[in-house]
């Protein structure tokens, strides 16, 4: 991500297809990939004449969803329809309403959702403000990854031609592929919009998506209160105001105008802080009090059911001003009856989740100044594994934290880690600590489903590996010197949310895969920033010491850790993680020795747990011993991910790296069975060597050339290198395909090892 990456929320009252004016006047021209419009019933003559050829112009490929029992271009005669770009119409049991700009670029995206069509004709005027998510330089933003869901579930929802099935899905994982991955900046600028929420009505009414009151205040567009409808009366029950005020749109300039007559726009207030819900959806019990999919494709029967789409804002200052009427004030004490006691603010709904709505425990009022952003969302375990659009954003919320610089290398405790990740996900994180930091007692909230419901296992196995990988590999393509000071509690965290997936059966119980996603999270745990100054409280390294146990154990379940019948996943987490396992304190980590909820679900238990570090503490460590042994070889180095670092400059590298192999391979007992990795710097202009040893295999390379050898017993590396190499048996590419098997027995990553080897 370059250094103008940034993401800004704002509000226009103007039509949003003045977005791609904007877009052409960018000073990096950058191409325009799509342009989607969604709307109810889109002035087709006056966008081919204003929109749509400077669209193409920029290389876009355009395309227009209209509600199919509203077509204005037929009585109008739009003349490029299907062929001069893509147009097409959409039906449910009810008026198909979602009013959408999507200008989508290889490093920039535009979203604009509001109350009216994107060019309005002459019977129609602008409803109210658009809400415009604009990111640049490959940032990205929450709801982007709610609209590609969105996206992605709409042709099921509404009846639409196969080809505009294939079409939503393709923008939709262009979306994801193009802006999905980046972390949300973590700047000022991208601050101020990160409480801005996707709402819909695919599955769940939107009124289901507001929290449930009691609120302050709430404001409703005057027209919509006179006469008084079923739909306000709704939104009274669910947000149970202390006061309701009809209120006038202002415009941009502060202005009163006419009430949003064909969109919603809903605010309330809690203490001092305003919400709002905006967008296409009507102040009517069909746009939201009812689901889309209550009848799927407009098969179904009984009242008309809208397909809407609106957001969930927290905003500065409210889009309706005060009416001339009177408000209307809910009953309350009688005078001289002393007020009601302070309440504290109900949090938004989670959006589009099928598990009911986690609630969060009160947080402490002592926030730290510079403290992270909150996540952008309510998590708990249900949700993340029955949502894919919350498991999306929390994964964005993930990458943000991990991606955030300390330039005193401060790392966070317990209580900071209750501010930003929440109690529910820090009891996850940390277990026993959490109760121990004065703040509650470690148990309510979730404890995750028992059993996973069929449905979600596949996506939640999906979610996590994808999740987990990415997490292991930043070691081996990131910046060494960097630190993350929030890579310890969100390595936690994902392994716990992994552990109770285990538990709850995600796998079947002849599928091993979750073997290599623990083996992931186990690489990622092992390489946190750990600072040798002690900055990292004790007992956050306790409890990764004990988290690294658990996952060990569960590797071990099905392979030997040690000897000729050793199981290489379970030889290599071994390697890495048994000092760790020898230190642990099981009882760091008993809330994740779970119960098994399934027949067959892998779970460690906490006796294995302290079998494994009793065997930990009585056989000699091998990486002590090889340390022990190449020192009085003379040949003193480090061990980092996999490979031994001679220590010094050589005169002769390769006899230096022959001798080190040697000495490790060597050890009695068997202590190092696996292969051996070690690498060696030529003085001064000297070529470096890097081999690799298991016997008969030895691969090699000096410079930029590889080479492999087979060196069969009695014959050792030392000897065979003594005096110059033996012949080869492969060189260049094949030599390199023959490490391949040597570097997965060691468990070390060969993309890591390529970023060491150009060092």
């Amino acid at each position: 991500m370059t250094a103008t990456a940034k993401a800004t929320v704002h509000s226009v009252f103007s039509p949003p297809v003045s977005l791609l004016e904007e877009w052409r006047e960018r000073p990096d021209k950058a191409p325009l990939r799509e342009l989607l419009v969604l709307g109810r019933a889109p002035d087709l003559p006056s966008l081919e004449t204003t929109v749509f050829p400077a669209a193409r112009a920029l290389g876009a490929r355009v395309a227009v969803l209209g509600d199919a029992g509203r077509a204005p271009h037929e009585e109008t005669g739009a003349r490029q329809a299907g062929h001069g770009y893509h147009h097409g119409t959409a039906s449910c049991h009810g008026a198909f309403r979602p009013e959408l700009v999507l200008l989508l670029g290889d490093d920039a995206c535009r979203v604009a959702i509001g109350p009216g069509g994107p060019a309005w004709s002459a019977r129609e005027g602008a409803d109210g403000p658009w809400t415009v998510v604009a990111t640049d330089g490959g940032a990205s933003h929450p709801l982007l990854a709610d609209l590609a869901d969105w996206l992605e579930a709409l042709p099921d929802a509404v009846a639409v031609t196969p080809w505009w099935a294939a079409h939503l899905r393709h923008v939709a994982d262009l979306l994801i592929e193009l802006h999905c991955q980046a972390p949300a900046f973590g700047d000022e600028e991208t601050k101020e919009g990160a409480d801005v929420r996707l709402a819909h009505n695919l599955r769940r009414p939107l009124i289901g998506l507001l929290p449930l009151g009691p609120v302050d205040e709430l404001r409703l567009p005057a027209a919509s209160m006179d006469p008084p409808g079923e739909a306000p009366k709704l939104l009274r029950d669910r947000l149970m105001p202390v006061t309701t005020t009809p209120g006038v749109l202002r415009d941009a300039s502060g202005r009163d105008g006419t009430g949003s007559s064909h969109g919603t726009l809903v605010e309330w207030r809690e203490g001092d802080v305003w919400h709002r819900l905006a967008g296409s959806p009507g102040l009517t019990p069909e746009s939201l009090a009812r689901a889309v999919g209550d009848a799927a494709r407009g098969t179904g029967e009984g009242p008309a059911r809208n397909c809407e789409l609106a957001v969930l804002a927290t905003v500065t200052a409210p889009a309706l001003g005060p009416a001339s009427g009177p408000a209307e004030r809910a009953s309350g004490p009688a005078e001289g009856e002393p007020p009601a006691p302070a309440r504290t603010p109900a949090a938004p709904a989670p959006l589009a989740a099928p598990a009911p709505p986690v609630v969060r425990d009160r947080l402490p009022a002592d926030r730290p100044a510079d403290a992270p952003p909150p996540l952008s969302g309510e998590y708990g375990t249900r949700t993340l594994f029955g949502d894919p659009a919350t498991a999306r954003r929390f994964e964005q919320d993930i990458a943000r934290l991990r991606e955030l610089d300390a330039e005193d290398t401060v790392f966070p405790t317990v209580a900071d880690c209750r501010w930003t990740l929440g109690p529910e996900l820090t009891r996850l994180a940390f277990g026993p600590l959490a109760a121990d930091d004065g703040r509650g007692d470690g148990h309510g909230g979730e404890d995750g489903p028992a059993v996973l419901p069929d449905e979600a296992r596949e996506q939640a196995r999906a979610w996590i590996g994808g999740l987990a990988h990415r997490l292991a590999s930043e070691k081996g393509a990131g910046d060494h010197a960097r630190v993350r000071p929030w890579s310890p509690p969100t390595s936690l965290l994902v392994t716990a949310l992994h552990l109770h997936l285990l538990a709850a059966g995600a796998w079947d119980e002849d599928d091993y895969g979750w073997r290599a996603v623990t083996a992931d999270l186990l690489g990622a745990l092992h390489a946190v920033d750990r600072p040798a100054d002690g900055d990292l409280p004790e007992d956050q390294e306790e409890r990764l010491d004990a988290v690294i146990a658990v996952c060990v154990s569960l590797l071990g379940l099905h392979g030997e850790f040690e000897g000729p019948e050793a199981d290489p996943v379970a030889a290599a987490a071994w390697r890495l993680g048994r000092t760790a396992v020898a230190r642990a304190l099981p009882e760091r980590a008993a809330d994740l020795c779970l119960p098994a909820g399934r027949r067959g679900a892998p779970v460690a238990a906490g006796t294995d747990v302290e079998a494994l570090g009793e065997r930990a503490r009585s056989v000699p460590d091998p990486v002590a011993e090889a340390h022990r042994a190449l020192a009085a070889a003379h040949l003193p180095g480090t061990y980092e991910d996999g490979v031994w670092h001679l220590a010094g400059e050589f005169s002769n590298p390769q006899g230096a790296c022959a001798k080190a192999v040697t000495v490790v391979a060597g050890l009695p007992g068997d202590l190092w069975p696996g292969p051996v990795l070690a690498r060696a710097r030529g003085r001064g202009a000297g070529v470096p060597c890097f081999m690799a040893w298991h016997r008969p295999l030895l691969v090699r390379q000096r410079g930029r050339q590889w080479t492999a050898f087979r060196i069969l017993a009695p014959a050792t590396p030392l000897a065979a290198f003594q005096s110059g190499a033996p012949r080869p048996t492969a060189q260049d590419e094949q030599a390199r395909r023959d490490l391949g098997p040597l570097l997965a027995e060691a468990g070390v990553d060969p993309l890591h090892l390529f970023f060491l080897l150009r060092d």
